[in-house]
């Protein structure tokens, strides 16, 4: 049975903040030194997690989130630093038991990814951590245990996880309704701990706090946030209004990009939310559409009269109604003896004038206009082809992976609170 404890009286937060801030900065440690390093902060099951283990995942959690490096941080941080190590060892504990399997090129390649995540020279990761002081191992344990997790959750949810045609015509039916309105690029962090004693909204309010003074939000999430969506920095992507909560969508209206919401209280804790970006939904641009023209012109002279003009414009609505095909079109004007080439080219609907651009916009491959009055006569005109623009609403297969990413999740959440509250956790500090 779980005994996680993580409200921890405030002379014990201070001792122990005071005793990691003594190991980072000491040059050579001396004997009290070490043996408060080895000190037991947590047993989880058979397994222990040291006061030094806890040091060097607070020191690279500090400065991996752009936190200031003084007491009152590693007091602040080292509470929901340990839990996320507890979760760390029961991932590892259940991947072990499963017999999954962590190669050298699963870690390598995790380790390039960091790289151009951070903007970083190839091969300087293990050189950057050695210069910033933080121990290869303790990025490398944390590495392990995310890769060997989205095995294991893959592996046993892979027959469970299933995403219906439904689900996405629904996706693609809310991103229709909401064309032309705001639609935001969001992320979270939520604060949701199963421990009663734990003080949730203070948890929030102080990583609020770190966040408006320069802490980036997405590696603050990866260590902190117990969503979902931790394990991509608190990405929850582009979303409409429809689909947040009450809450999120009345604040998301007032903020800016970059703004950083106040802890929003929720049934299942406290959520912080970040504006990364805001744009408008739409579906392509008719404009945009490249076509392919063919026309029968039908001459008016200037000083024909009413009769004449009549008769032209007849004819052309003859063309509109009996021309099947762009090869009707030629053949149809050389029995006219239009004096005009049949062929208007290739071009996008906006390039038009604004006559054309109304005629044309609507019409699809193998549709005619209505008889078009230009200053020198008619024009009927055929849609040839058509190439429709891209456009910015996601396609069914990238839905699909969304809705597919988002169910994973779900259940690899479920599955760690099932295996926290069935382990032995024993925190000692």
């Amino acid at each position: 049975m779980s005994s996680i404890k993580l409200h921890f009286p405030v002379l014990l937060r201070v001792g122990l903040a005071l005793c990691i801030l003594t190991i980072w900065t000491a040059g050579t440690p001396h004997r009290a030194d070490a043996q408060n390093a080895l000190r037991i902060a947590a047993i989880v099951n058979d397994d222990v997690i040291t006061v030094r283990d806890l040091d060097a995942r607070v020191r690279m959690v500090v400065l991996s989130s752009n936190l200031p490096r003084n007491q009152q941080t590693y007091q602040r941080v080292w509470p929901q630093v340990l839990r996320g190590l507890i979760d760390e060892q029961l991932k590892l504990q259940e991947a072990e038991r499963l017999s999954i399997e962590v190669t050298d090129d699963d870690l390598n390649r995790a380790k390039r990814s960091m790289e151009q995540r951070n903007k970083m020279q190839p091969g300087s990761f293990d050189r950057q951590l050695e210069k910033e002081g933080i121990p290869l191992e303790t990025v490398i344990r944390q590495i392990r245990a995310d890769i060997a997790w989205a095995k294991l959750v893959r592996r046993r949810f892979q027959s469970t996880v299933e995403v219906t045609i439904d689900e996405i015509d629904d996706a693609l039916d809310r991103l229709e309704r909401n064309k032309g309105a705001p639609q935001y690029r969001l992320r979270e962090i939520v604060i949701d701990s199963d421990d009663p004693a734990a003080d949730e909204e203070e948890i929030a309010k102080r990583l609020v706090q770190q966040l408006r003074s320069g802490a980036q939000f997405d590696a603050i999430a990866r260590e902190f946030s117990q969503g979902a969506t931790a394990a991509t920095g608190g990405d929850i992507g582009w979303t409409t209004k429809e689909q947040l909560t009450p809450e999120v969508a009345e604040l998301v209206d007032r903020m800016q990009p970059g703004d950083i919401s106040d802890p929003i209280k929720t049934i299942f804790g406290y959520q912080i939310i970040q504006l990364s970006d805001r744009q408008i939904l739409s579906g392509p641009d008719p404009l945009k559409s490249e076509v392919t023209l063919k026309q029968v012109f039908l001459p008016v002279p200037p000083d024909a009269g009413a009769d004449a003009e009549s008769s032209q414009k007849s004819i052309a609505t003859a063309v509109s109604e009996t021309a099947q095909s762009c090869d009707d079109m030629d053949v149809l004007a050389s029995e006219l003896n239009s004096p005009a080439g049949t062929d208007l080219g290739t071009l996008k609907i906006g390039e038009l004038s604004q006559q054309l651009q109304e005629a044309v916009a609507g019409l699809n491959e193998g549709e005619l206009t209505k008889p078009i009055r230009l200053p020198s006569g008619f024009s009927t005109i055929m849609v040839c082809k058509k190439v429709e623009p891209e456009s910015d609403l996601p396609g069914r297969e990238e839905i699909a992976e969304r809705l597919r990413a988002i169910k994973f999740e779900t259940f690899a959440q479920r599955y760690l609170r099932d295996i926290r509250r069935d382990a032995f956790i024993d925190t000692r500090i």
